[in-house]
């Protein structure tokens, strides 16, 4: 309480007994306004707080839903060790397994090359 006692003697003293009244009013009119944009704006974080938990935690809830075939037209009628990877569905493609087997090596006919006997002399100049 004595705080706020020295605080007006000391705009008392400052600002003088003329202008008090109307510094007075003017502070009351900030402070007024200060207080109501503060309430607006808590007041519009508790509305967003609720919506929120609305959405997070009040949404009716279904029973656990099952995601459709990713293709229908393939049926699991066929039984087998889908692990293996030699293991070739409906008698596809061969496997990469399949193709090592088969392959021979390839006999490639090379051109001779000539030989260049020029004494030593490694620059390609003929004496």
């Amino acid at each position: 309480m004595s705080e706020i006692i020295f605080l007006a003697i000391l705009a008392l003293i400052v600002i003088g007994p003329k202008e008090l009244p109307e510094v007075a009013r003017t502070l009351g009119r900030f402070l007024n306004e200060l207080k109501r944009t503060t309430g607006d704006f808590t007041e519009d974080l508790k509305k967003q707080a609720r919506v929120d938990h609305i959405d997070l935690f009040e949404t009716p809830r279904k029973g656990p839903r099952s995601a459709p075939p990713a293709n229908p037209s393939v049926s699991n009628d066929e039984e087998g060790d889908w692990s293996s990877p030699d293991h070739v569905p409906h008698g596809g493609a061969p496997t990469m397994h399949d193709s090592a087997h088969k392959r021979e090596p390839v006999q490639m006919d090379l051109p001779e090359q000539k030989s260049t006997d020029d004494g030593g002399d490694n620059k390609g100049n003929k004496a």
